[in-house]
């Protein structure tokens, strides 16, 4: 089958996206389709300015030529229900739609899910955007009840994010009673993140006595901003590492404890489930699928939302008890190994590039 499947560039250089990582997953693991790729997005930290303003009639062009020549392609949406993506995208579903096309829509995350209240153009706007017979695939159960009662839809699928598992799985992760933690942020460097309160946090460890590591890795737009505060705090016991992919990642994830994730809001994210596979103890906050993957105090630690106090004490505890850091990280990568499995994601999404 042939598979046009949307998502912003795959070079990590350029974008770091866990809807790109995805598409990297599903083209490289999916091999009994053939896949073209459509960019779609911005550049990080690239402006809304005049110049990208003025590419977007090029993009619709590029689509409906697409549209013309690829008659007998499946077309594999990858959307997230943000506003700038609401606008720029539905557009190109709609085109779609005229042209008669197969397609999935695949929705990650984004404050539409999140907000009660939303403008009501928007929500106008997406029941004519998911109306018809297009499936839609959702990260988790929260999604499609929210999707549901916004959009009044049946025709959703559940299908959680996954990686691919080979080189967490060569990996044996040990954990000495005197080593001190590393402690990891990987991903998009942005206010709603969470970073401010992790900042905060480092402050309360530090009047605590505790020791501390910490690796900032990825690109966003706060990331200058918040390059220079770690630096100021911490010293030499702070690590910028940029973009890492590939090797760099991997031994970045081993050489980490505990992976920082205290967002505002979330669909499922790809350095989450990553992270975990490498036994790495999660100290996230309770936002979209990730309530359906992290058991509080079993394979990860819950805080809540702008609680700088709650992380600074999941950090304590880890540090000083071993024993409970060695069960949860155990229980993390256990967790990920039964239930993402590469092989049940394929054969689960080519069931729904099949529907009638």
């Amino acid at each position: 089958m042939k598979i046009i499947i949307t998502s912003p560039s795959l070079n990590t250089d350029n974008n770091i996206s866990g809807i790109s990582s995805i598409t990297q997953f599903i083209i490289s693991y999916n091999t009994e389709n053939e896949y073209f790729h459509f960019k779609l997005g911005r550049k990080d930290n690239e402006k809304r300015d005049l110049t990208w303003f003025f590419k977007i009639p090029g993009l619709y062009i590029r689509w409906l030529y697409l549209m013309v020549t690829q008659k007998d392609a499946l077309i594999h949406f990858n959307l997230a229900l943000s506003q700038p993506s609401i606008i720029r995208d539905s557009p190109l579903i709609l085109i779609s739609r005229i042209f008669r096309k197969r397609m999935i829509i695949h929705i990650h995350g984004g404050e539409f899910l999140m907000h009660r209240i939303n403008p009501s153009w928007m929500n106008r706007l997406l029941r004519l955007v998911f109306s018809g017979r297009n499936p839609l695939i959702v990260l988790g159960p929260l999604e499609k009840e929210i999707l549901q009662k916004k959009i009044i839809r049946n025709r959703i699928s559940v299908l959680p994010n996954c990686i691919g598992l080979k080189e967490a799985g060569e990996f044996e992760r040990f954990i000495l009673e005197n080593q001190d933690l590393i402690l990891l942020f990987m991903g998009r460097i942005s206010i709603d993140k969470g970073l401010e309160y992790i900042l905060q946090a480092m402050e309360i460890l530090i009047q605590r006595g505790i020791k501390i590591k910490f690796i900032l890795a990825g690109r966003g737009p706060d990331e200058k901003r918040f390059i220079q505060k770690f630096e100021d705090l911490l010293g030499n016991d702070f690590e910028y590492k940029g973009v890492v992919s590939g090797d760099q990642k991997t031994e970045l994830l081993k050489k980490s404890n505990v992976f920082l994730l205290p967002s505002f809001y979330e669909g499922l994210p790809i350095a989450l489930i990553e992270s975990m596979s490498f036994g790495l103890v999660p100290v996230t906050t309770n936002v979209g699928s990730i309530r359906y993957v992290i058991n509080d105090g079993i394979n990860g630690i819950i805080v809540s939302k702008y609680s700088s106090e709650e992380i600074a004490n999941a950090i304590e505890r880890l540090s000083k008890d071993k024993e409970y850091l060695a069960g949860l990280s155990k229980n993390a990568r256990q967790y990920i190994f039964s239930n993402f499995n590469p092989e049940v994601y394929i054969s689960r999404l080519n069931e729904i590039y099949n529907y009638e």
